[in-house]
């Protein structure tokens, strides 16, 4: 009776961490990850006879989100995501994927007297995934979550 069920993408909760402490929860997002696959030619063929494949990496979009530990015009979040440290953690049920390495890349505001619209972009260069709380390989974690 206890026991909760996700459909496979459904967060729990996304999670801007510093220094251990949830200090944003996260609203609106987007995670995209991207492999530099190469293809590879034989000597004097036009057709490709393999490929490598080339280190990952994940663009993550922050569009909506609200600050837990800090007054937000204090330590703002585009400039907390510059700070060593700090790293994007999602939750899916018993499940934890941490995203480290982290590389600002843009910052944009629109809004009006009634509201304001803030998205960020980063780039992770490390992913770890966790279950009840031991690291598992991604590819584990890829099949377990039925994608």
């Amino acid at each position: 009776m206890g026991d909760k069920q996700f459909a496979a993408g459904a967060n729990e909760g996304v999670f801007v961490e510093h220094d251990g402490k949830r200090v944003y929860a996260v609203q609106s997002h987007s995670i995209e990850e991207n492999t530099n696959v190469r293809l590879q030619h034989g000597y004097g063929s036009q057709e490709a006879i393999g490929q490598t494949r080339g280190a990952k990496q994940y663009t993550i979009n922050i569009e909506s989100s609200i600050a837990l530990e800090y007054e937000d015009d204090v330590l703002p979040l585009y400039l907390l995501l510059r700070e060593p440290g700090t790293e994007i953690t999602r939750y899916i049920g018993q499940w934890k994927t941490v995203f480290t390495g982290l590389t600002f890349s843009s910052h944009s505001e629109s809004g009006n007297l009634e509201s304001m619209s803030e998205r960020i972009s980063l780039t992770a260069t490390k992913r770890q995934d966790f279950f009840k709380g031991r690291p598992v390989s991604f590819d584990t974690a890829i099949s377990a979550l039925g994608r």
